[in-house]
Formats: structure tokens, C-alpha cells, sequence
């Protein structure tokens, strides 16, 4: 019982102050018998003061309770919000410190908010990013409630645990897929690209408009309506989209404290969900040194789910990717003509020349992307100003870096493999502008 009363009640630094105050007066009491006097006044205030204090917060007048809201799930590197609801019920309000019991992924040791508790309902807010896929559990949150004379706080435990899981981004997915799918202007980041060739997959008669192509023009059908039609085709369909993610250890490197491979697994979830309302078939395949998930690209109602789990379950490893095994894997599952999404990072050069025989062979049979880290910070260092030793060092080390990064680069260009390098924050919206590109362009 004594525990639990030592747990609830909190002393506040006003109080240790006053107490200081009191024992140094009472100190110098020894050579001036008025301070000690005074000193005991003091103490005697304090006692009664935090007795008052503490008659008031525990009076049965007072009683929080409290939730937590949150989504049904959190989104990789999406800045989400949690809300704080309390119900007061008091004769006046509090001020209050509310801490909450994060997860451990989110590395919050020092989180707290001050808020002002009126009587009845209260809301508040704060935001977190998850970095990590995987369970997050959130604990007890705890709100201490200081007395109007502020020498005492009552802490009062919410027991409101609770289990979430924080899934590849659906909120960057649903976000690129608007920008996909806009007839508007074109929105900040997606490029719009003029059609080489006709697609002959029909899709509608309607009206003519400007700008609509003559040689469209539907003569039977103007002749019946007396209006000028044309005929509408769209992008071909049933195309097969294989999105590869390499597990590899070079995937481990962070930038803004999220991996490239999470990065690549929201871009594998955004690109895979515009491609199957393109009505393309999608599928997925990730390997290290042996292979992870291998999906057939297939475009059923369940298939963004699959790809959601699958995704949800990758790791990185630390071994270095066999892009032989690869190889075969693409073989065996993508048997037509398919349009290859490879992310992956090379660190130097040497491991790029080492994959790039087998990177050609894919690309002979099958339209490869491959997909490249650029790290702005990397490039921001390169360029900093040198003064001591140590810094240039690590400026030359950073040039160096970068300087191989665009070399690997340029040498998949020239071996005619298409190459988007980018930095990470952009990349689900610099895959889909170059799917939509490819779609365009009548490549895929």
C-alpha cells in the first residue's frame, strides 16, 4: 500500500525550493536566531501547503479517465497522428503532464506534454514516424495532475495497452496513386509524356474535343449523330510488371533513419497498386543470397494484399545478393515479355561490374529498370568546405562515393539498361513516373 501511495505521488521543484530554503535558513540559524525562526516558518508552510495540495488531487471529487485513438495500422515513414482524449471530472481544472509509454522502435525516452486540464473533455495531439516495419506496443499512459498550489502532482496510471502494426506506407500509396490516375494540371512530380505510336486496344466513341487526333474520327458514327466523333484508345493491358528487391546488406544503409529497403518496399507497394488499376498484371520477387518471396504477376482481386503481406515480412540480410539466382528466378517465373522493376544499391562499382553480365542477360529478354539510391547527404558533404585534416578526409571519401555512384550509373546506360537514380524520399513518384513513361511511350 505505501508503494503504491510513493508511486502516485510526485513532489514538484517548487517544493524542493522551499524546502531548500527552509534547511538553509535553519543552517544559518545557528548564527542568527531569527533565520532559524524564520526557517521553521517556512518548513511549516510547506507541510501545510502540500497537505492542502495533496487533500485536493486525491479528493474523490477527482477522477480521470481517458483513450488513446489511433489507425487500425501505422504506415512506414509516415508522419502519423495520435490523438489523447481525457475526461475530467473535478470542481476545477488542473494542470497536467501527460507521458506516454511509446514503443520502443520510435527511441522517444524523453517524451512529454504539458496541458492544461479543463473540466470534462480534453484533446490533444502529437505525431510519430515509424521507421521500423513490425509490432509496435504502446503502454500505460501516465498523467500527473498538479495541485493548484503546484508543491504536489498525483500520477494516474491509464492502462491502455495496445498492439498496432505498422505496414508499407498505404497513405504514399494512395497519395501516388492520385497523382497516376489526374486529368487535371499536372501535379508537383509527375511528368506527363506524349504517346510514339497508337495503341489499337479500343476503349470508346465520344464527342470531338481540341486537340483530339483527326485520324480518330469516327465517319459512321458522325454521320448518325450529326456530330463530329472520334474513336478513343487506351494503353494495352495485361502487361506483366515484376517489381525485384535486392535483401542484399547494401540495403541496410539508412537515409533519414530509414533503410533503402523500406524505401523500396513503399515504392514496390505504390508502383504495384497503379500497375493493377492500369490493368497490368503484377508480381514480386526479392532474393539476397537465396530467394525470399518469388509472386507470379497476376492481376486478381487479392493480389495487392499478397504483395502487402509479403512485403510486410522482408528483412535485410548480410550476406551479398546472388543476382545468378536471380536470374534463374526471373526465368522460371516471368516465362512473356516483361517489364523488370529492380531495386537495389550498389556500393561500389565492383559489385556493379560483377552483376552486370547477368543484368544484361535479363534485359535481353525482358525490359529491365534498374532502380538507384542517390544520397543527397553523400553529395552534400562532398561539396562542404575543408579546414582540418579529418574533414579532408572525409570530404574526399564522400567525392569518391559519389563520384562511383555516377559512374555505375552511366555504365548501366551505356549497356543499355534504363536506369532511374534518385534520391529515396522520391522514389515511389520517380517509379511511377517512369512505369507511366514506358505505358506512354508504348514500350510495355
Amino acid at each position: 500500500m505505501k508503494k503504491g501511495w510513493a508511486q502516485k505521488v510526485w513532489l514538484t521543484p517548487l517544493f524542493f525550493t522551499t524546502g531548500a530554503t527552509a534547511v538553509f535558513l535553519c543552517a544559518f540559524g545557528f548564527s542568527f536566531p531569527l533565520l532559524f525562526r524564520l526557517g521553521q516558518v517556512v518548513a511549516a508552510i510547506l507541510v501545510i501547503l502540500s497537505l492542502a495540495d495533496a487533500f485536493i488531487l486525491f479528493s474523490n471529487k477527482v477522477s480521470l479517465s481517458g483513450k488513446r485513438q489511433l489507425p487500425n495500422i501505422l504506415g512506414l515513414a509516415d508522419d502519423t497522428e495520435v490523438k489523447i482524449i481525457l475526461d475530467l471530472k473535478s470542481l476545477l481544472p488542473f494542470q497536467a503532464t501527460i507521458i506516454d509509454e511509446l514503443p520502443d522502435q520510435l527511441q522517444e525516452r524523453h517524451f512529454r506534454l504539458e496541458k492544461t486540464l479543463e473540466i470534462g473533455r480534453n484533446a490533444t495531439a502529437y505525431t510519430i514516424r515509424p521507421i521500423d516495419r513490425g509490432i509496435y506496443n504502446f503502454g500505460t499512459l501516465n498523467v500527473l495532475l498538479e495541485g493548484p498550489l503546484h508543491f504536489i502532482k498525483r500520477r494516474i496510471p491509464l492502462p491502455l495497452e495496445h498492439e498496432i502494426g505498422v505496414y508499407p506506407s498505404i497513405k504514399q500509396m494512395h497519395e501516388t496513386e492520385l497523382l497516376a490516375f489526374s486529368r487535371m494540371a499536372s501535379p508537383v512530380g509527375h511528368k506527363r509524356y506524349k504517346r510514339i505510336g497508337q495503341s489499337y486496344e479500343f476503349e470508346q466513341i465520344s464527342p470531338f474535343t481540341e486537340g483530339d487526333d483527326y485520324r480518330s474520327i469516327n465517319w459512321k458514327a458522325t454521320g448518325k449523330t450529326r456530330e463530329l466523333m472520334v474513336n478513343h484508345y487506351q494503353d494495352e493491358r495485361s502487361q506483366n510488371l515484376y517489381c525485384v528487391i535486392s535483401k542484399g546488406r547494401a540495403m541496410k544503409m539508412a537515409f533519414r533513419h530509414v533503410t533503402y529497403l523500406d524505401y523500396a518496399i513503399n515504392a514496390t507497394l505504390a508502383i504495384s497498386n497503379v500497375a493493377l488499376k492500369k490493368y497490368d498484371n503484377v508480381g514480386l520477387i526479392t532474393f539476397s543470397n537465396k530467394i525470399g518471396t518469388a509472386l507470379r504477376a497476376e492481376n486478381r482481386s487479392g493480389q495487392i494484399r499478397k504483395i502487402l503481406d509479403s512485403l510486410y515480412h522482408e528483412k535485410e540480410r548480410t550476406l551479398e545478393p546472388d543476382f545468378e539466382l536471380l536470374f534463374k528466378s526471373v526465368n522460371r517465373l516471368a516465362r512473356n515479355r516483361s517489364l523488370i522493376l529492380l531495386f537495389a544499391n550498389f556500393e561500389t562499382k565492383h559489385t556493379a561490374e560483377r552483376a552486370l553480365p547477368l543484368l544484361k542477360k535479363i534485359s535481353r529478354k525482358h525490359l529491365l529498370v534498374m532502380v538507384l539510391f542517390k544520397d543527397s547527404e553523400l553529395i552534400e558533404m562532398a561539396d562542404q568546405p575543408k579546414e582540418t585534416v579529418e574533414e579532408v578526409y572525409r570530404v574526399t571519401l564522400a567525392a569518391k562515393q559519389a563520384g562511383e555512384r555516377e559512374e555505375i550509373v552511366n555504365k548501366l546506360r551505356t549497356q543499355g539498361i534504363q536506369t532511374i537514380s534518385c534520391e529515396p524520399e522520391n522514389l515511389s513518384v520517380e517509379v511511377i513516373n517512369k512505369y507511366m513513361e514506358l505505358k506512354s511511350r508504348g514500350i510495355i
